[in-house]
């Protein structure tokens, strides 16, 4: 994912502060109640806010990742991104305990995304890389089969709920490690190019009126179970991995779409609930 920058620690990610500023009209009077949310080094305005918004630093949350980290061990930061000037920002850290499943390498990371466009939360989520595709896959919990996603509101309560932050860090680091045994269970379980037909018949369902563009991406994902990269179309871990690969490599990649990617109802993640089932 060529859109993130290197880094070897948090101290190499460009920061800036935010600041809430007074609105006035176009007779200079003040708007109650309301407030433009800027970069304190650019002053570019980033989003409206309230007054009970309480603009959480970077530096703020390093150090709750940097205190995580320190407690969990065995984590490096890798590398960081940004969307629309930093309205959002995400990093990447990565647990050094890779997954091998027989030669096919898994490297667990979780991901922080900071977000000053004052709709949305902090938060954190469990991830891995496949290295024989570059296949960024968000994890689903093992338990529950849902995906893990801790957030802290920009909020007057915010300090009373960083120990929350730090646990959800550690619950996505739990289910990073844990994901070997789901992954070993889906590659086990045979999976045929008929059942991967089924399977993107439930992500992409049938219409009527079928478009071109549906009919493509459901024949892509068959091809992809048995041609994609690293795989050989004989199991659910082929069928989930050519899911990713179709959501991590096709069309142009972007922050953007990256963050996108983090939604709870994505196809990736609509497929790793019927596989894990």
């Amino acid at each position: 994912m060529g859109f993130f920058r290197e880094i070897n620690s948090l101290n190499d990610v460009e920061q800036f502060a935010t600041e809430k500023v007074a609105i006035q009209d176009a007779n200079g009077r003040t708007i109650p109640g309301a407030f433009s949310l800027q970069r304190s080094d650019t002053n570019e305005h980033l989003s409206v806010v309230r007054e009970s918004y309480r603009p959480i630093q970077m530096d703020e949350m390093f150090d709750i990742i940097d205190r995580a980290s320190t407690e969990i061990g065995n984590i490096e930061h890798t590398g960081w991104t940004e969307s629309r000037a930093g309205r959002k920002m995400v990093l990447r850290s990565r647990l050094l305990s890779d997954i091998n499943l027989g030669g096919d390498i898994i490297q667990p990371h979780f991901y922080t995304v900071i977000d000053n466009t004052g709709m949305g939360s902090n938060k954190s989520i469990a991830s891995t890389l496949r290295v024989a595709c570059d296949n960024a896959m968000h994890l689903i919990d093992t338990d529950t089969a849902i995906a893990r996603f801790g957030g802290v509101r920009h909020s007057l309560t915010f300090d009373g709920k960083i120990e929350a932050m730090i646990d959800n860090i550690r619950s996505n680091v739990n289910t990073t490690i844990k994901f070997g045994e789901v992954a070993n269970k889906l590659r086990a379980e045979l999976f045929t190019r008929d059942n991967m037909t089924e399977l993107t018949e439930q992500l992409i369902p049938l219409t009527e009126n079928d478009s071109t563009k549906r009919v493509n991406k459901r024949e892509q994902l068959i091809e992809l179970f048995t041609n994609g990269r690293g795989n050989v179309g004989e199991s659910k871990w082929d069928a989930l991995n050519a899911v990713t690969e179709y959501e991590t490599h096709t069309g142009k990649q972007s922050t953007e779409k990256f963050l996108r990617s983090f939604n709870s109802n994505t196809i990736s993640q609509r497929a790793s609930k019927l596989l894990v089932a």
